[in-house]
């Protein structure tokens, strides 16, 4: 019986959402161009090496934590925002939720840029479908996995333009390999968590961790894949924490800013800012509870930053006389958002579920 070609449309995207820090036998025996995508990977990483150094510039290896915030928050005031973010222009500006998270100033908006750069320049195409390979020539154990995996995405993504949700997806993929990287070469203390999960409402239980900063990761597959909530309705999955205290568990005590990536084609949708408010509004809770000093017995009245990061439209910018790179960009690139507006909703919630 041959293969639906809405199941060769998810195996493509599944194939996708294995490419992780090494490619494992299953997209070789599925895909060509996975070498060269291994290797694209690697540039990228040598890439963001100068974002690691960055970093520790700004933020020294054995800061006292009586230091930490303020450091956030001096450069959080020279967030060096571009005129689309300061005025909430372009993509998404129509909800006031969503403006004032375009508008957030935070920190580490040029480690966020370099990050998105490398990740943006990543072929997206290097992976191609050997022809004439089914599900049913895989070896049994692999053939289950990705079974598991259709049978909860073929339903989800039947009215889903595959082409533009495959770009967007990688980029996405490549981003928090490179977020990870940065994590890891930082012995797991940067102070930039991606894809970190919060549990249902009302209590967003934390993401797990490893020792005293490293998130838990559960996939086999896709290290971002199943996360710890996966399946648990209402779990929401930050793209990227910024946390307080980066030698601290990365918490709902310890978040100075939540950072929403959105690279061009995803879907903005007001109601996941209202969700992460929510979580916001717990985290300010247990901030409370924590304080051994509060000022006039007064309860903290912010579980941190909520902002939304959109590429490349809100890429740091230099200098009042530096031109908008993000216009060039949205002209090369407005015949495929164009395109993707067309596209379901549905591809967003699917990429937050990891699928």
């Amino acid at each position: 019986m041959p293969v639906p070609a809405i199941v060769w449309g998810v195996l493509e995207l599944v194939a996708l959402a294995i490419t992780l820090h090494e490619l494992g036998e299953l997209a070789e025996e599925l895909y060509e161009g996975v070498e060269k995508y291994g290797k694209d990977i690697g540039k990228a990483k040598e890439e963001v090496r100068k974002v690691i150094q960055s970093i520790q510039d700004e933020i020294a290896q054995k800061i006292e934590e009586k230091e930490e915030v303020a450091i956030l928050l001096a450069l959080e005031a020279a967030d060096p925002q571009g005129q689309n973010t300061r005025k909430a222009a372009g993509r998404g500006a129509t909800d006031a939720t969503i403006n004032a998270a375009i508008e957030q100033k935070i920190p580490f908006r040029d480690a966020i840029t370099q990050v998105c750069n490398a990740a943006d320049r990543v072929p997206v195409w290097s992976l191609r479908k050997k022809k004439g390979v089914s599900i049913e020539d895989l070896p049994k154990a692999r053939r289950k996995v990705l079974e598991e995996l259709l049978s909860k995405s073929v339903e989800q993504l039947a009215d889903v333009e595959f082409e533009e949700f495959f770009v967007i997806r990688l980029k996405q993929l490549a981003a928090n390999l490179l977020f990870e990287f940065v994590d890891e070469c930082l012995s797991w203390a940067s102070p930039l968590k991606c894809e970190v999960n919060f549990g249902p409402p009302p209590s967003f239980d934390d993401h797990p961790v490893e020792g005293a900063t490293k998130l838990q990761r559960l996939g086999k597959i896709n290290p971002f894949y199943p996360s710890p909530f996966q399946y648990q309705k209402g779990s929401i999955s930050a793209d990227l924490m910024i946390s307080e205290y980066r030698h601290q568990r990365p918490d709902k005590g310890n978040i100075f800013a939540i950072v929403e990536i959105k690279f061009q084609g995803d879907r903005i949708e007001a109601a996941q800012f209202v969700a992460y408010n929510q979580m916001l509004r717990r985290a300010a809770l247990v901030k409370t509870e924590r304080a051994v000093i509060r000022f006039q017995n007064k309860p903290v009245n912010s579980g941190g930053r909520l902002s939304l990061f959109r590429y490349p439209e809100d890429i740091a910018v230099h200098g009042k006389n530096e031109p908008d790179k993000s216009s060039e960009h949205e002209k090369k690139e407005e015949p495929k958002q164009q395109k993707s507006e067309k596209s379901s909703g549905r591809s967003r919630h699917s990429r937050k579920r990891g699928i």
